[in-house]
């Protein structure tokens, strides 16, 4: 019937928004915006970023796709490092520099890094949603469709 918007196959538009947000996900190259922001993040951050770029193999890569178990096994040490390295600090600042039997640190330090990941997500699906809009202004998505763990 004319005038009735096509249906597109949700895998597709999956696809389309996946591709379009995460083109440079697995890049260790140097950002191409132009904006200092996005240097002094690239730089801050490039100790973690180059070795777990060499350190896990992307799952996401077609010359990786059956590596899955290896990234899931890099990923949980890398996971442990993480927690190792933040509880070591965290007790370490409270028995050292604050003298103290117990920690306050976790409860006001710990959900700043929270925020930040919260935030990076909002700012993913605001993305996400301008792209959906741009690409295909005929289809709507539910709140169903939107979340993904």
């Amino acid at each position: 019937m004319m005038g009735e918007p096509q249906s597109i196959p949700q895998s597709v538009i999956y696809e389309l928004i996946n591709e379009t947000i995460n083109k440079d996900a697995f890049s260790i190259a140097l950002p191409t915006t132009g904006k200092i922001k996005d240097y002094v993040k690239y730089i801050a951050f490039m100790p973690l970023t180059w070795t777990q770029y060499f350190t896990i193999p992307s799952p996401l890569s077609k010359r990786n796709d059956n590596y899955y178990p290896l990234t899931m096994v890099c990923s949980t040490v890398w996971i442990f490092a993480y927690t190792f390295i933040i509880v070591w600090f965290t007790f370490d600042v409270t028995e050292g520099a604050l003298n103290s039997k117990f920690s306050l640190l976790p409860m006001f330090l710990y959900p700043f890094g929270v925020t930040f990941r919260d935030l990076k997500k909002f700012d993913d699906f605001k993305e996400a949603l301008a792209v959906f809009k741009r690409e295909l202004p005929d289809q709507e998505i539910s709140l169903a469709e939107t979340y993904s763990p």
